[in-house]
């Protein structure tokens, strides 16, 4: 990531987005440079601009102010909105821009729907008024709920059909048929099926006229869309994305129908999901489906697995999952009308408290060893009977995350809390090796994570621990939403290059502190309702007592917190909570019970 990437991704407008989109974000721009005493006007080409060096000043809209700009300001027209800057702005010295023409941003957004979805939740809490296509997107966002099976007669199709009409009792529904062969919901609901959207022109996906089309009625808040069902080729992936921005202006709740045959096609599912019900006929089966999905998501998915008691009918219990019960469909009656019946019932709503439910997700900022103080907020959270959804965190940050998830009250997480992170474990962590490519060994971390986390994977968990993790093969950052939680939890105590990164999901992955750190904005992309922002700010640095822990550790944990963002917290978000403490010794249990004591005033005073 150069220099220009850094400063689109650090602006608010893109901050949310993912490396990949950045660098498609780049390809849609131009760098123009403006001499000292120079003019540019934005108004002329209807263009974003976004100052990458030097200083401009323009004059405020309606104040008559003059304004200057330093390298991250932007101006211009801002897509989706009514904001329109016409003014000219002044280069004060040799300067440069990245200009963006307003139909390319609105062209990445058309084949970016997540990017599409945090952008619009942006604008609108930065304050900027909507413009009339924007209100079409902006209300609540679309939900895609992806149903997903890898062998035949799993009863995907069947379970897909049955959250339909679960979620058109909520809100308008559309289920999309993504599989090539099987049975068709088309056929559950007794509809003529349309032709595969893989069979059309793809220019105009996203037309008002196209989508209507493809679109078949089963009631009011029902409907379906062919876009794999009986083609004879393979469907382009990246046609989803345009699909999904056109439904999402009138559906809350968009089903996908998914099967493996088409391994692009899948991952491309995957990627645009928010929930996936990956749908199963014995509780074995779903030890093959964790490599797949281990490497395929990358951006905070929610997954229950789900096992079919048709095919598992012994089976009284599925820990970390949920049993989609016999639905007792039979030719004596039409389907759709047997499970339109069942959809008031005790199993419709177990799915639909997953699906449905307000989410709330907290980001836990990344710190080092003053981290700790996270675990006072956290007891005291829980304490208070408070839910959380999604945790999301990176570096050390994510350790005090990982054991709430993992934790059933707040007397046992505080205790784990004591045990990872004493100086006598951190040093039996810090195991050392001859420096050639690094210095710790991750095995000490790993071996300890176990020992607290032992098998359990972080998609089981009531509260959800994604970990941001960066690549060692410098391929960015990913999100991981499923997989060990013990493999994470070492990962994130690894410091790159300093320490050794561990092996997940076939890459190598550590920290990625102090380069990457997690940020607010980036839970906007996903389905979470609202977004709680929790920092730490300490006035020094914490020293270790211990003269066991590694004094090489100490020190580079000295440098690395020269590069810890200060000041007030960043971030859009529901609600900003600071920690603020002042210590300068590394003594868990008085930090542990000074930030137990300030947060419990936090929360009355954030009315938590």
């Amino acid at each position: 990531m150069d220099f220009i990437d850094h400063i689109l991704s650090d602006i608010p407008l893109f901050r949310h987005c993912r490396d990949e989109e950045i660098g498609r974000l780049r390809g849609a721009g131009r760098i123009v440079n403006v001499q000292r005493g120079k003019i540019f006007d934005p108004g002329r080409d209807n263009s974003l601009g976004v100052v990458i060096t030097g200083l401009f000043e323009m004059e405020a809209p309606g104040r008559g102010e003059v304004v200057c700009m330093a390298p991250g300001s932007f101006f211009g027209d801002i897509p989706f909105t009514q904001n329109r800057h016409r003014g000219q702005v002044r280069a004060l010295v040799d300067s440069s821009l990245f200009v963006f023409e307003v139909k390319s941003v609105y062209r990445f957004f058309l084949n970016s729907y997540k990017a599409m979805r945090g952008y619009l939740r942006t604008v609108g809490a930065m304050g900027f008024e909507l413009s009339s296509v924007a209100k079409k997107y902006g209300g609540r966002a679309a939900r895609i709920i992806t149903v997903f099976g890898r062998t035949e007669a799993s009863g995907k199709s069947l379970l897909s059909s049955f959250l339909g009409l679960c979620c058109a009792r909520e809100g308008k529904t559309i289920i999309l048929d993504v599989s090539y062969t099987g049975d068709s919901v088309f056929n559950i609901f007794e509809r003529k099926i349309t032709t595969a959207v893989s069979q059309k022109d793809e220019e105009d996906l996203a037309a008002d006229l196209f989508i209507d089309e493809r679109i078949e009625s089963v009631d009011d808040n029902l409907s379906l869309m062919n876009i794999a069902f009986g083609s004879r080729v393979r469907v382009n992936p990246e046609i989803l994305s345009p699909i999904l921005f056109a439904l999402s202006r009138e559906y809350r709740f968009i089903v996908i129908d998914l099967s493996g045959r088409d391994d692009e096609l899948r991952d491309r599912v995957f990627e645009l999901s928010d929930v996936i019900f990956p749908i199963v006929t014995s509780p074995k089966e779903r030890r093959a489906l964790y490599p797949l999905l281990d490497s395929g998501l990358r951006d905070g998915q929610r997954v229950l697995y789900t096992l079919n008691a048709f095919h598992a009918r012994s089976t009284r219990s599925f820990e970390g999952g949920i049993i989609l019960e016999d639905l007792g469909v039979t030719k004596k009656a039409p389907a759709h009308e047997t499970l339109k019946e069942l959809t008031g019932g005790e199993n419709a709503a177990e799915f639909m408290e997953f699906i449905r439910g307000r989410k709330r997700g907290m980001v836990l900022e990344t710190r080092l060893a003053d981290s700790v103080a996270y675990a006072g907020f956290l007891a005291a959270y829980q304490r208070a009977g408070r839910k959380v959804d999604l945790l999301y965190s990176s570096g050390m940050s994510y350790c005090l995350a990982a054991l709430y998830a993992l934790m059933e009250d707040d007397e046992s997480f505080l205790k784990a809390v004591e045990s990872f992170f004493s100086e006598e474990r951190i040093n039996a962590m810090l195991g050392i090796t001859f420096p050639d490519e690094f210095i710790i060994k991750s095995a000490g971390a790993a071996r300890h994570a176990r020992e607290l986390a032992g098998s359990a994977r972080i998609e089981m968990l009531r509260s959800l621990p994604t970990a941001m993790l960066a690549d060692e093969r410098g391929e960015g950052v990913r999100v991981f939403s499923t997989g060990g939680l013990a493999e994470c939890m070492a990962a994130s105590f690894m410091l790159h290059p300093v320490c050794e990164s561990v092996g997940i999901a076939g890459g190598l992955y550590h920290s990625g502190f102090p380069r990457r750190r997690v940020r607010p904005e980036e839970l906007l992309r996903t389905d979470v309702d609202e977004v709680l922002s929790v920092s730490v700010r300490n006035r020094g640095r914490l020293r270790f007592r211990d003269r066991r822990v590694l004094k090489f550790y100490d020190r580079y944990l000295d440098h690395c917190s020269l590069l810890l963002p200060e000041g007030r917290p960043g971030g859009i978000t529901s609600k900003n909570i600071v920690i603020e403490i002042d210590e300068s010794e590394y003594n868990l249990k008085k930090i542990l019970e000074l930030s137990d004591e300030l947060s419990n005033k936090l929360l009355k005073e954030h009315g938590l």
